[in-house]
């Protein structure tokens, strides 16, 4: 089993870490590749990740298409994504011992693929369509209308977020709403600062396409925070599941509510 490190190298400031990890999975057994940036992962069977949530997210989106199952060690701040923390970090070998031999259990958390342009981007936590505050000539509030098959959903504000389910704990949960757990086949749809107070967060099946499309206003669509491409009016956007999952093998699967309680309420 072949299997690839990450090390953020801002977060981790012993480098040693890093090599004493990878001089201990060879110790038991794995074969072993370094990477310096999630773009190079490939041709491995799974993939530690040493940093923060972040770290997970850039991985995730390269992972996953790949089948290739992530571990992550937090060296971050929250650390929501991460199976543990950075005193925690050889206790990996154990787990992947256990995964090896088909003893632990693989959380599967869905992504967004979002089509903007002929281009196609994959989100792990949300797609945000978020008002343009730079531009001056922008009315000060931004409309959008959302189409599903359920019908179609007009909203005006700041902006919206779709979100998965892993999504629910990160800007999502900022916004109002609702913690979902990762196991849950949907996807949630939250206004960001709504001008009307009708306008709430909506769980909607994840077999739904999504069609956004700004009616009024200059936006900006941000994929797991990172800005992709400006919106202008009658600009669309349309999202949906993408068709494979971020594999994550955990040593506790119930252990969801107790990362709610531990890192969320700090």
């Amino acid at each position: 089993m072949k299997v690839g490190v990450i090390g953020n190298a801002h977060k981790i400031k012993n480098e040693r870490v890093i090599e004493e990890l990878i001089s201990r999975l060879q110790e038991n057994g794995f074969e072993t590749a370094r990477f310096s940036s999630h773009r190079e992962i490939e041709n491995v069977d799974l993939v530690i990740v040493l940093g923060g949530d972040g770290a997970i997210l850039h991985a995730a989106t390269v992972a996953a298409p790949q089948n290739i199952p992530i571990v992550g060690v937090n060296y971050g701040n929250v650390g929501f994504l991460t199976e543990f923390e950075r005193e925690e970090v050889f206790n990996v070998v154990e787990l992947l011992l256990a995964y090896q031999k088909g003893d632990c259990t693989i959380l599967n958390r869905s992504l967004l693929e979002v089509s903007v342009d002929g281009e196609s981007y994959y989100a792990l936590n949300e797609i945000a369509i978020q008002r343009d505050y730079a531009c001056g000539t922008s009315p000060q509030i931004l409309t959008i209308r959302v189409k599903t098959e359920s019908g179609d959903i007009p909203l005006a504000g700041d902006g919206a977020l779709l979100s998965t389910p892993t999504g629910s704990t990160a800007y999502s949960l900022s916004a109002g709403g609702a913690i979902i757990t990762p196991e849950a086949p949907v996807f949630l749809l939250t206004p960001i600062c709504a001008f009307s107070m009708s306008a709430r967060p909506m769980v909607l099946s994840d077999d739904e396409q999504f069609e956004f499309t700004v009616e009024k206003g200059k936006a900006l669509l941000l994929v797991d925070g990172k800005a992709v491409a400006t919106l202008r009016e009658n600009d669309g956007v349309t999202v949906k599941k993408a068709p494979f999952t971020a594999h994550f093998p955990t040593q506790n699967e119930k252990n969801f509510f107790n990362k709610i309680k531990n890192k969320l309420n700090g």
